[in-house]
């Protein structure tokens, strides 16, 4: 008899609650994401901020940039650099996450009016010239890393304060653990791109 109250307790416990999905889960628990690997996955990447974005929110967006950022950037770079060089590469790497996050608020916030809404379009950006040499004294990796270039487009509901419906920039992609995972923007990768704003601009032929 004590057996078969215990089963039919069971059977309560089993059904009177409802499964933990991830959106029931505790929030410190984090789930691993994979994405396309193409445009439309960079899309979706960008979406959390956008997202955010769209709300109100203001900087940080640390937790709607963790899909386009290395999960263990010292471990990345220590697979593709020298031991020596791989901290300073951390240090710069998560001042120019950092960086990017501030300057597509800044941008958004500066030409278009409160209340603007923006959805994402990306596509490849096909392979050219960048018109200046990289930084002189640029880290140099030890085998070839898989840059990927895209052309990310912030396209607005309403006018800008130009006139503008849109704003286009060229990023710099990583294919790590399912994600593409942000390395700079502009014609190279944060550790080849000059330091000087002036040695950025291309060089008439």
């Amino acid at each position: 008899m004590r057996l078969g109250y215990l089963a039919v307790f069971g059977l309560i416990l089993l059904h009177g609650f409802p499964p933990l999905t991830n959106a029931t889960r505790p929030a410190a628990v984090s789930f691993d994401l994979t994405y396309k690997h193409d445009a439309k996955g960079l899309e979706a990447e960008y979406q959390p901020f956008l997202d955010a974005f769209n709300k109100g929110q203001t900087p940080p967006f640390d937790k709607e940039f963790v899909a386009l950022t290395l999960p263990d950037p010292a471990k990345w770079f220590g697979e593709y650099f020298e031991t020596e060089q791989v901290q300073a590469l951390v240090d710069e790497y998560q001042a120019e996450i950092a960086k990017e996050q501030k300057s597509r608020f800044t941008v958004m916030t500066k030409h278009w009016p409160s209340g603007t809404h923006f959805k994402v379009h990306c596509k490849r950006y096909p392979p050219s010239l960048a018109g200046f040499q990289p930084r002189q004294n640029a880290y140099k990796p030890k085998t070839p890393i898989p840059v990927e270039q895209f052309e990310v487009k912030f396209e607005a509901d309403k006018p800008g304060t130009k006139g503008g419906r849109s704003i286009s920039f060229i990023v710099n992609m990583v294919w790590v653990e399912g994600a593409y995972r942000y390395v700079g923007g502009g014609a190279y990768p944060f550790w080849s791109m000059p330091e000087n704003p002036a040695d950025r601009i291309p060089k008439k032929p």
